[in-house]
């Protein structure tokens, strides 16, 4: 397990060392994907190196501060008709954290991460709506420069992949310790997944110059 963890962070470098090679050609909402993935490293270094208890911590704080980059993200990809749908699920999933947070006074503290199936939940619907306004593009519409496909296929593997190890995480590791340690590599697999299509999202994104319309443009 310690091994995929340093594949995993070295893989995170990756996806950074690129984003910062082709800065001035992203489009916008990849940059602020860049910035999610330098919050990401730098909290994991911080869980790597803190006890159990300071661990779980911050896994909360990253799973909330990721919902905000991730809505930074959506709110600048998905067209202007659609934030209704991004300010919803923001609102569900403040609304869910906060009940969670009165029934059990604690949760913050504990190895209990429903705010990781709530922002899943929210991330399948954004990642939904992407794939609606792709399918609704002209056929003249290239993929080959549009890195926010790849990291979208990455979202809808990874995000309603992980909710299910999210949300019985904690009753498993109490109720059968081994089967939740065998369990743990696949939301390793996942992320690897998910960071090996951002990687190719960096690689492959660029800011597309000539409109078809307001808000479909052909690859360069």
């Amino acid at each position: 397990m310690t091994q995929l963890w340093y594949l995993y962070i070295a893989l995170i470098g990756c996806n950074l060392v690129a984003a910062f090679l082709r800065w001035r050609f992203l489009s916008p909402p990849m940059k602020v994907l860049s910035l999610l993935l330098c919050w990401g490293f730098t909290i994991e270094l911080f869980r790597q190196h803190a006890d159990k208890g300071t661990a779980g911590v911050l896994t909360h704080i990253n799973l909330n501060v990721e919902l905000l980059f991730q809505f930074a993200y959506y709110y600048l990809l998905l067209e202007k008709k659609k934030r209704s749908f991004l300010y919803a699920g923001l609102t569900v999933f403040g609304t869910a954290l906060f009940v969670t947070w009165q029934v059990n006074p604690n949760f913050f503290r504990e190895r209990n991460y429903l705010d990781g199936v709530y922002l899943g939940v929210c991330m399948t619907l954004w990642c939904g709506l992407f794939f609606y306004e792709l399918i609704q593009k002209p056929l003249q519409y290239s993929l080959k420069s549009d890195g926010n496909f790849w990291a979208n296929c990455g979202n809808i593997l990874f995000y309603p992949g992980t909710m299910l190890l999210f949300g019985l995480g904690n009753y498993m590791e109490h109720i059968n310790p081994e089967l939740w340690q065998s369990l743990k590599s696949i939301n390793y697999a996942l992320n690897l997944t998910l960071y090996a299509l951002y990687l190719v999202a960096f690689c492959r994104d660029r800011k597309q110059s000539v409109p078809i319309n307001p808000r479909v443009y052909i690859g360069a």
